[in-house]
């Protein structure tokens, strides 16, 4: 259907798979070996709506870009909400173990 078409090109989370040995990084990491960063992708609505979390800021540039476009730009599809990955890695010569911040999208919104 064409509601589902549209969809598709707004704001959401898709895959974006990550291989440690394709970096050159597989030395070091020992665990994963790869994983599912995610990445957001789409456009944004405008006038924007709640569904996509902006901030205030975000809003107001929002209502400014529909009713003056050319006052302000359109809103960009980022993360909004990050979580961290557990990973294994040798640092100083030692395998330790480390939750790593902000690692995984796990929402995508409109800022």
């Amino acid at each position: 259907s064409i509601g589902e078409e549209k969809k598709d090109h707004l704001c959401r989370k898709v895959d974006m798979w990550v291989d440690f040995e394709k970096l050159g990084w597989s030395e070091w990491i020992v665990y994963p070996k790869q994983y599912n960063a995610y990445r957001c992708k789409g456009t944004c609505p405008t006038p924007v709506d709640e569904t996509y979390t902006p901030t205030n800021h975000a809003y107001i540039q929002s209502l400014l870009n529909y009713h003056h476009p050319d006052k302000a730009p359109c809103l960009s599809c980022v993360p909004t909400h990050l979580a961290p990955i557990s990973m294994l890695y040798f640092e100083d010569g030692k395998m330790v173990m480390r939750h790593q911040d902000d690692m995984v999208v796990e929402e995508c919104g409109c800022q």
